[in-house]
């Protein structure tokens, strides 16, 4: 049976650059699938919704060399780093990381790379202050070591949260049970959710919507129609 481990790290204002964007930006959330490469290196796609200005601010700090926004512990952490946007829609950003780490401090990627089962994969949330870990694992049988290494090497500036470690369950739930919808589809989906259109009473009407969006009428209600029947076939198939 899989194993999860979860916890949460709470960061103090100035803290860490891109962190700030999300304390200073509430409404900006950021989801991530990350894979360690070894116990330096690790991939990380990042999909993340919020205000424009939010979403340019995180743009320019994965741009930037001398940024340091991967470590936890109290040594920054020196890497080089590939980046690329695979999707720019409004009010969201698809993001791709490569890290390579070259010195100094930890990360949590690298850390789980050094003590965690290999193929093990982590998911992470963004919002405000916190960064919501949920690892899914082989085994745990070194998850203590992870756990002191990382509690014991933290930030003063940062908290630490410990959430639970038991058998992976839900995680058709959690952001690998996402539905293969068109890209212009999940835009159109997106925006509508994000307007209120699906709010009970509706914010917009579709007449609105399609006017914010800049498309016909028409062609926003055939990609509404084609999302929501994609998701309810999706859904019924899984009940």
């Amino acid at each position: 049976m899989m194993r999860e481990f979860t916890f949460s790290i709470d960061y103090e204002a100035d803290t860490d650059p891109m962190m700030d964007v999300f304390i200073d930006h509430p409404s900006l959330v950021a989801r991530s699938l990350h894979g360690c490469v070894n116990d330096e290196d690790f991939w990380r796609i990042e999909r993340l919704s919020g205000p424009t200005a939010a979403l340019e601010a995180v743009e320019r700090l994965h741009l930037a060399e001398e940024a340091r926004t991967e470590s936890v512990t109290e040594t920054e952490c020196l890497t080089t780093g590939h980046h690329e946007v695979l999707e720019r829609a409004d009010g969201e950003r698809v993001l791709y990381t490569y890290v390579e780490r070259l010195g100094g401090g930890k990360s949590v990627q690298m850390l789980a790379g050094r003590y965690l089962p290999r193929g093990s994969l982590l998911c992470s949330r963004r919002s405000k202050g916190r960064q919501e870990w949920r690892i899914l694992m082989r085994s745990d049988e070194k998850v203590d070591l992870f756990y002191d290494t990382l509690s014991a090497n933290l930030r003063s500036e940062l908290s630490f949260q410990m959430g639970h470690l038991r058998d992976a369950d839900r995680w058709a739930d959690d952001s690998l049970g996402t539905v293969s919808l068109d890209p212009d589809q999940r835009t159109a989906l997106r925006a509508a959710a994000r307007h209120g259109y699906y709010r009970a009473p509706s914010e917009i009407t579709l007449d609105e919507l399609a006017s914010k969006l800049d498309m016909p009428r028409s062609t926003l209600s055939y990609r509404l129609r084609r999302a929501e029947q994609q998701l309810v076939t999706e859904y019924l198939n899984g009940v």
